[in-house]
């Protein structure tokens, strides 16, 4: 007998909403949920804090797999040649820094800035000239812990170089979460607690006055005309 209770209970509770005036469809919708309800708790919406993200293992530079050409200590840009300059459409030489390679955790997303004569007190200095797509992470393959970097042309006429001598190219490489957009500190590259970014610094000569003939044609110099 104990096992008809609940369908007695049932029946007795839709007659009673029945003669409230809510149909039995209705009714038996509203005995239904108070009775399932109890049992799975009620998928009621919760409240939910965002997420701090965790900061992974540091990315690194590998010099030892950089283009030889990149290597020396102090790289020179001899900016045009008087041919150069008589061509039509003229032409000078810019520096292109590729085949960059960082090691990094490969379920990490990456972003790369470069950066020319970074100075702080320097405003127009503190942008980046590039700012590479995000780096995304490689699920698929986790033994893929390098990635190369897209090349940056260093052009002087670009960046707005007007003085010659020894000037600074910086890529700082960081997880995309990790760097810290309202510091004024250190704009466009500060990072937040407890990320670090991977710094490279190139230092670059560069020569303004023509030479005779033209400028150099060998990596990393090369020749743009227009």
């Amino acid at each position: 007998m104990s096992r008809r209770e609940p369908v007695s209970h049932l029946s007795a509770t839709l007659n009673r909403l029945f003669f409230l005036g809510i149909p039995r469809g209705a009714a038996l919708a509203i005995v239904l949920g108070v009775l399932v309800c109890p049992q799975i708790a009620c998928l009621i919406p919760q409240d939910i804090e965002p997420t701090t993200p965790t900061p992974g293992p540091v990315p690194a530079f590998l010099p030892e797999s950089f283009p030889s050409y990149l290597l020396p200590p102090i790289l020179t840009l001899t900016r045009q040649g008087t041919a150069d300059a008589a061509l039509n459409p003229p032409c000078h030489c810019q520096l292109q820094f590729d085949g960059l390679v960082i090691q990094a955790d490969p379920t990490l997303t990456l972003v790369a800035k470069w950066f020319v004569d970074y100075d702080t007190t320097n405003p127009s200095s503190t942008r980046p000239f590039q700012t590479d797509p995000p780096y995304p992470p490689n699920f698929n393959d986790v033994t893929q812990t390098t990635r190369t970097l897209n090349t940056f042309p260093f052009d002087v006429d670009r960046v707005g170089i007007v003085t010659g001598g020894v000037h600074i190219v910086e890529v700082v490489v960081a997880e995309s979460a990790g760097f810290d957009d309202t510091s004024t500190t250190l704009p466009n590259r500060a990072m937040k607690p407890g990320f670090t970014s991977a710094v490279y610094r190139f230092a670059v000569d560069v020569n303004l006055q023509q030479v005779p003939g033209q400028c150099p044609r060998t990596p990393p110099s090369h020749a743009v005309c227009g």
